[in-house]
């Protein structure tokens, strides 16, 4: 495939506008989820405990709305009812949380959060969908469409803080309204009515079964997800509190990453075109346990930006690979696949911040970061385990 011909998605637009839906759709949960414990805690004034409540509820809803919905989607089920109800989730979410009662957060704001995260599976399906129906180099507009996500949550999280110190906690929520109204017309102008992503045909000698090739692909996607979080919730205290540095620290240390990590998202499609997204995902986590390392041993700020460098480069590598990589082994049923794959970060992401703390109280945040690299070691005892299964490319 030509160069051209792997940029096409950058001239289709629709293409472009599935990935303006997928900006918005995750800017909700991006300018909520973080700002949540903020506000349950420091606004309401209740203890800390009462985050796990929170957690433990938006877990379990997004675990099942994001299966049904693939389940649902790969048999033929329409998008745009399913994304509408995603929608009135995180409104009604938004919405319930302005009142500021914890019985609410826990029983409407948290499920409600937990069914809005089912719309990335939903969007990414179709928007899979769609670049296969028009030809479109999938590892290229993955990759592009998870750059979109990556985006959102790095003016998101920053711009409800900002909303938050100049107009109050509870404009937070009143934005998120907005944005999902947003949403919703961005959603009826880009999704046909009747538009479905059913599962792809499959050959006749495709295996039957039980999936380990998708599950193993699925725990690469956890391992390493778990490690990134693992770090990433124990380097803001690290920085300031054991590595001596300034009160800036964290924050720079977050720019420097996240720049690195998007043109690491754009490079990675380029990288699949020449070599085995297999081995980009395996010097990925190499890559990961360097920096975990490195990241753990900083004691001044240019160790910190080569660290801050190292792990951006590390994850954009995994974010703009690691999507087409556990949908190739999918056997057609994409959005299934891609449901794996979303609840495999989240469940890392929830998973990591109290294995997080354990480590920190028992030892302290350095050792937490260190402890990463075994995440990251399995992550790639895994993805050894992938070579002789059969994938859909």
């Amino acid at each position: 495939m030509s160069e051209k011909q792997a940029l096409a998605y950058r001239s289709d637009q629709q293409a472009l506008l599935i990935a303006l839906l997928v900006f918005v759709s995750g800017a909700t949960n991006a300018a909520i989820v973080p700002f949540m414990g903020f506000y349950i805690v420091e606004v309401l004034g209740h203890a800390p405990v009462t985050i796990g409540l929170y957690s433990l509820s938006a877990m379990t809803i997004s675990i099942l709305s994001s299966r049904l919905y693939g389940e649902w989607v790969d048999r033929g089920a329409r998008i745009r009812p399913l994304l509408f109800a995603c929608a009135f989730a995180a409104f009604l979410a938004s919405a319930a949380a302005l009142v500021g009662s914890l019985p609410l957060l826990v029983l409407v704001t948290a499920p409600g959060m937990g069914l809005t995260n089912a719309a990335s599976t939903l969007v990414f399906s179709y928007g899979r969908h769609y670049g296969r129906m028009q030809g479109l180099e999938p590892v290229g507009y993955n990759a592009f469409l998870r750059m979109t996500v990556s985006l959102a949550w790095m003016v998101m999280p920053a711009a409800a803080y900002l909303v938050a110190d100049f107009a109050g906690a509870r404009f937070v929520f009143v934005n998120a309204m907005l944005i999902v109204l947003i949403w919703v017309a961005i959603a009826m102008a880009v999704i046909p009515r009747g538009q479905t992503c059913p599962m792809e045909k499959r050959d006749q000698d495709a295996p039957e079964g039980r999936n380990v090739g998708l599950w193993l692909a699925a725990g690469i996607s956890f391992c390493l997800s778990f490690a990134h979080s693992l770090c990433a919730s124990a380097l803001p205290v690290f920085f300031v509190r054991e590595a001596g540095l300034p009160a800036y620290a964290p924050g720079l240390s977050l720019s420097v990453k996240c720049a690195m990590e998007v043109i690491f998202i754009l490079v990675a499609p380029w990288m699949a075109r020449r070599i085995s997204p297999r081995l980009i995902l395996g010097g990925a986590t190499v890559l990961a346990i360097i920096a975990f390392n490195i990241i753990a041993s900083v004691h001044s700020v240019p160790m910190m930006l080569v660290g801050a460098a190292l792990e951006g480069s590390y994850y954009g590598l995994f974010a703009g690979t690691c999507l087409s990589f556990v949908q190739s082994f999918s056997r057609g049923r994409l959005a299934r696949a891609t449901a794996l794959y979303m609840n495999s970060m989240f469940l890392a992401g929830l998973f990591a911040v109290p294995a997080m703390g354990l480590i920190a109280q028992l030892h302290n945040f350095g050792m937490a970061i260190r402890l990463a690299s075994f995440g990251a070691g399995a992550s790639l005892l895994l993805l050894f385990l992938t070579r002789h299964r059969r994938t859909d490319t």
